[in-house]
Order: structure tokens, then sequence, then C-alpha cells
């Protein structure tokens, strides 16, 4: 009974939210694009209390996905049928709230009319899901709702930013030392710079400098144009950790599993993973992540482009896929000390084999 009474509510809250973004559609072109974000942002805040008790109660704890750390759910790229496959509920984390923040804020105007075609893309897109995913997946602005852990944020952040380097620096001993992209790579552990990332689909075979002049001539920086290269390395790689450190937080908060599309963010969520060795909750999290990111990666999208969304999902359901795929995986061994991407993604791929056989 309960349940049903939160469906309904949730059911209603989605409605009401396509009738903002419906709104702010009309007016994004004809009015300040700054005060349609706000008005986006009044919405979640009237609507902050029942959002947050559904995410605590609608559902058992590590049932729910969220779809995190992208800037739109792509639905023309049919990314909602692998993100449904896993869990039995699902939430895309929109980022329209986070935009607001930085927008009209930086140094650097290129950046903000960036953020503002970004709001526009994600509003669009909400608005697709909210038609193709009536009543599967849901539209909550998880990050915006859960408590303010900026201060653990930025020290979890920072804690591991400066263990990459050799010896015991602090951070104002960074910003004085530090100058060049040579400087900070003398400074790093001897190999760790194998182990950063700066962009989607990057070359690990390019020599680490090269990789941070890429990113810097291909990325729009919130940052003064006078900045140092040790100054964007910073914002990068900080940025980073904070939002894989902001991830994690938000999951054991709600008792979500982050899906992950976006390669950068995952590999920095695997980063943080070796400060959690002890922690048994945040292992698991980071297990379930690893698998639904290297499923989205596996999942073969031309197999579903003629099969109903809602027809698909209902399949993965009465299938029970997430839980069949789970058992394989304990059976054949595979853990998150035990890593095995190659079984894992043959697992997942017969898996899938054997429910198109039963849709087509």
């Amino acid at each position: 009974m309960k349940n049903d009474l939160l469906k309904k509510e949730l059911k209603e809250l989605q409605l009401r939210y396509k009738e903002v973004l419906l709104k702010a559609t009309d007016n994004i072109f004809t009015s300040d694009s700054v005060s349609v974000i706000d008005e986006i942002n009044i919405f979640w805040q009237q609507n902050k209390k029942l959002a947050q008790f559904v995410l605590k109660n609608y559902v058992k704890p590590y049932s729910t996905y969220a779809f995190t750390a992208a800037t739109i759910l792509d639905v023309e790229d049919l990314e909602h049928y692998p993100f449904v496959s896993l869990g039995q509920f699902h939430v895309w984390d929109d980022p329209i709230y986070k935009y607001a923040k930085m927008v009209g804020k930086t140094y650097n105007s290129q950046f903000d009319e960036k953020m503002k075609r970004q709001v526009i893309a994600t509003i669009a897109d909400n608005l697709k899901l909210l038609d193709i995913a009536e009543d599967i997946i849901y539209i909550l602005p998880i990050r915006y709702l859960s408590n303010d852990n900026s201060e653990l944020v930025y020290k979890m952040g920072m804690q591991v930013f400066l263990s990459l380097f050799q010896g015991d620096i602090n951070f104002e001993e960074y910003k004085k030392s530090f100058y060049s992209i040579k400087d900070v790579k003398d400074a790093l552990r001897p190999g760790i710079e194998r182990n950063i990332i700066f962009i989607e689909y990057e070359d690990m075979s390019i020599d680490f400098e090269t990789r941070f002049s890429t990113y810097k001539s291909t990325t729009s920086l919130p940052l003064p144009e006078s900045s140092s290269d040790a100054q964007i390395f910073w914002f990068a790689i900080f940025s980073y950790l904070s939002q894989a450190s902001d991830i994690l937080l938000m999951c054991t908060e709600y008792q979500l599993n982050p899906y992950i599309r976006f390669d950068v963010a995952f590999k920095y969520i695997l980063i943080l993973a070796g400060n959690f060795h002890e922690h048994k909750e945040i292992q698991e999290i980071i297990f379930k992540s690893a698998i639904a990111h290297i499923l989205h990666r596996t999942f073969d999208k031309s197999k579903v482009k003629h099969i109903d969304f809602k027809r698909y999902y209902k399949t993965v359901q009465k299938v029970n896929f997430d839980e069949r795929l789970f058992f394989e995986l304990k059976r054949q061994g595979i853990t998150m000390d035990n890593p095995n991407i190659k079984l894992t993604t043959d697992i997942i791929n017969n898996l899938f084999y054997s429910i198109f056989q039963d849709i087509v």
C-alpha cells in the first residue's frame, strides 16, 4: 500500500517536472537562461523532501541503479536499454541544478556559453526520457538531494591527489613548487602517470605530456587564461577525484548502485577504490558499478533498435537478468579482488543472447 502511494506521488512529480521542462524549452531562447534554470531549481527545492523520501523508502537497499556522472542519458543512442538491464528501480541523476551553479560564475565566457548549450541539450533529452521511459526511469537530481558533503569531498579528493606525488607534500607546496607539466611529471610517483587519464577514449600509449596538452587544447575550463599547466593539471585531476568521491558518498547515503558510462569518471572511481579495501559496503558498490560499466560497453545496441523499450524492460525483469548475472559471476569466482573482464564480458553476452532469442 505504501509503495502504491509512493509510486503515484512519484508519477505525479515526474509529470509536473515535465511541465516545468516544457516551459523552460519555450522560454530559454527568449528569456535570460539563468532565470529559466532557476525555475528548475525552485521546482526541486519545493519537492526536495518528497524526492528524498522516495529514494530512501521506495525499494530495498542497493536494488536501484543511478545513471550518473553524465551530461545526458542519451536516448537517441539507446542508452536507456542497457541501463534498465540491471536492478529493479532506475534513476537518472539530473545534472541541470549543477550547471546553474556554474553559469555566469567563471572566468571563461566560452565555458559559460558551453554550459548554457548543455542545459538546453539536457532539457531536450530529459523530455525524451520522460516520454519513452515513463514509469521505468525516473529523473531526480540525486546529488542535489544528498547531504552537503563538500568538506569531506574536498578532503578525500585532495588526499588522493597529493598521494600521486613522491614524498609528503601539501597543497601549498604544490602551488609554490610546480608550474609546468614537466614539473608535475617529475614529481609524480614512478609509473603513476600511466594511471592518469584526462579525456574519454584516450590513447594511453601516448606520452603523458602530449596527453595533457591534448586535454588542455580541447577542453573549455572555468579558469583564467593565465593559469599555469600545474594549476590546470590540479583542476582536472582534483575535479575527477571529487566527482568520484561525491558519487560514492551519494550512493552510500541512499544505498544506490552507480551506473557510470563515462570511462574517465569510472576509472577515477577505481582509483578511489584502493582507499576502501576494508569497507565492505563501498567495495560492493564499486563491484556492481564495474559490472554495469562493462555491460554498458559490451551492450550491442543494434540488437534492440527495433525492439519496443517497454517490452525489453518487461523481459529483463521477467527473466531476472540481474540475479542470473550476479549468480553466474559468483559461481565463476569473479569479485572485486579477483576480476576477469573477458569472462565477465562472455557471461553478459551469453545471457543477452538468450534474452534476445526470447524477445525476437
